[in-house]
């Protein structure tokens, strides 16, 4: 009894829509467009070589950017440089050539019998180097004055004395091993 209640309740559905329903067909050819446009969707779209190249030259003009904001970014010692009075700069790169110098004397003493002391003394002079930094961003916090400049003039001597006595260990080494070979030949 309960299907014939829900087939009459259906037949007087349809009998109320009667009239209502689109019964038009389609015009001529209309499924074949519609067969096409969907074949056209599942395809996978052909992208050109434009698709391609945007992103990679998106992407190398952000680095080239980004690259040349941090390579032109002036460092701390040139910011340094730039609030230091002419006499003090001119102090300045005279003990940073020195500085340069006689390290480079050192990397060239490098042998086995030195390595330790080589090896030593830059690990020294980055400390050194680390504590020249500090004083370096103190001078551009506060300005130039004396005692800033002294320490950093004292920390600048330090270093050459340093590099100077480490140029005699390795003389002295050297003279070592040259006595040793000499009394065993």
């Amino acid at each position: 009894m309960n299907e014939e209640k829900k087939h009459d309740e259906l037949n007087h559905l349809f009998a109320h829509l009667q009239g209502q329903w689109d019964t038009e067909e389609p015009p001529l050819g209309h499924h074949k467009r519609f067969m096409d446009r969907l074949e056209e969707k599942q395809q996978p779209r052909k992208k050109g070589i434009f698709w391609v190249i945007t992103p990679v030259a998106a992407a190398v003009i952000m680095v080239l950017g980004l690259a040349f904001i941090f390579v032109n970014r002036p460092t701390d010692h040139e910011v340094a440089l730039n609030n230091m009075s002419a006499k003090t700069r001119e102090t300045q790169e005279y003990f940073n050539m020195v500085i340069k110098k006689e390290l480079a004397k050192v990397a060239r003493e490098d042998s086995p019998e030195t390595r330790k002391l080589v090896q030593d003394t830059q690990a020294r002079m980055n400390g050194l180097e680390a504590d020249y930094n500090k004083l370096v961003n103190e001078l551009n916090t506060k300005g130039e004055s004396k005692k800033i400049l002294h320490a950093m003039i004292t920390n600048l001597q330090t270093r050459i004395s340093f590099l100077e006595h480490v140029l005699t260990e390795i003389e002295n080494i050297k003279k070592i091993k040259e006595n040793y070979h000499e009394s065993n030949t």
